[in-house]
């Protein structure tokens, strides 16, 4: 339902309907596992996050969208000696790419793999960049760090934005603590700027165990949104 006209019968066939097709694929891909149905609002939105509340969804995780102007000065990005930065036009290797992908956020909360024909989808897709696709080499060639920076100049032109998205910045085990994290920010960060971008946005987990939020903030980005992620174990028969 439209989060300003509440319709709590629709409402909760929506969410009939979404535990029943749950149910359904799950016994079709992985009979007896458990389900578990999610959903989000921004935390401005109270009377979605109400009907998601009666319909018996919990509070999870919150996640912040967080943008940073870039006007402001942005530090020139300092890597560990031997590591260089370069894209995906040079090293366009979707096999590295996603390995690197699944051990940057196999701790991570709700991690789900990367698999390599999704890697070469994107890459195939409209609007992708190879250009804003950036990734730090380690100095035996290991893809150790990246950052995706994405421009949806479609959504700009309609919204009347100069916006840019600092899509997925992540760093490898082995290879945290580094400093690439902030060096890939802020690489990115150029990158975009060099596009003609006026402002970059991101989202990160609240509750990120890797210190994201610290970075962000300390590179000068400020939260304009909070999203409430909300989950319902769902009870499916068999």
């Amino acid at each position: 339902p439209h989060p300003d006209r509440p319709n709590p019968q629709l409402a909760r066939e929506a969410v009939d309907w979404a535990e029943g097709r749950m149910c359904e694929y799950r016994d079709e891909t992985a009979p007896g596992l458990p389900v578990d149905l999610y959903s989000g609002a921004l935390d401005s939105y109270t009377t979605m996050r109400e009907t998601l509340e009666e319909n018996g969804f919990a509070i999870v995780r919150y996640f912040f969208v967080m943008h940073r102007p870039l006007d402001t000065p942005i530090d020139e990005p300092r890597f560990p000696d031997g590591f260089t930065l370069t894209n995906a036009v040079r090293n366009p290797d979707a096999e590295r790419w996603v390995e690197m992908f699944n051990l940057s956020f196999i701790d991570h909360w709700g991690f789900h793999p990367a698999t390599v024909e999704r890697r070469r989808y994107r890459m195939s897709a409209p609007g992708y960049d190879p250009h804003g696709s950036l990734i730090a080499l380690a100095p035996d060639g290991a893809f150790a760090a990246f950052c995706e920076c994405q421009i949806d100049a479609e959504n700009n032109a309609r919204t009347g934005q100069n916006k840019g998205w600092i899509a997925v910045l992540g760093t490898r085990w082995g290879f945290r603590k580094l400093g690439l994290g902030r060096a890939m920010l802020l690489a990115g960060l150029r990158w975009l700027l060099g596009q003609g971008i006026g402002t970059a946005a991101l989202d990160v987990d609240a509750d990120n165990l890797t210190g994201a939020l610290g970075l962000y903030e300390s590179a000068g980005f400020h939260t304009v949104k909070t999203e409430v992620i909300y989950k319902k174990t769902v009870g499916c028969r068999g």
